[in-house]
């Protein structure tokens, strides 16, 4: 039977680290979006997907630079959605 894996990683909810995670899955997003219009490949876009992560990553950015912006926003809840968007 499988069971979920928790874990509390504190490396992965700093922003400097989901960041780097949001800028590689926007690399991935955009290398498919490019080959998908030079070759033809008829793959499905995930346009929201993109959209969505580019406002998390100018959040976390303002985030970065201070700490008070969306206070009701905490990192770790923000991380959890990156982490979702990530695998999308």
């Amino acid at each position: 039977m499988l069971s979920p894996r928790l874990t509390n990683c504190i490396e992965c909810t700093t922003i400097s680290a989901l960041l780097s995670d949001i800028d590689c899955k926007l690399t991935e997003m955009a290398n498919t979006y490019y080959n998908n219009i030079v070759f033809s490949l008829n793959l499905p876009a995930k346009g929201i997907t993109m959209l969505d992560l580019l406002n998390y990553k100018r959040i976390l950015t303002y985030k970065l630079c201070n700490e008070d912006y969306a206070s009701p926003f905490t990192v770790q809840m923000i991380a959890s959605r990156v982490k979702l968007l990530k695998f999308k």
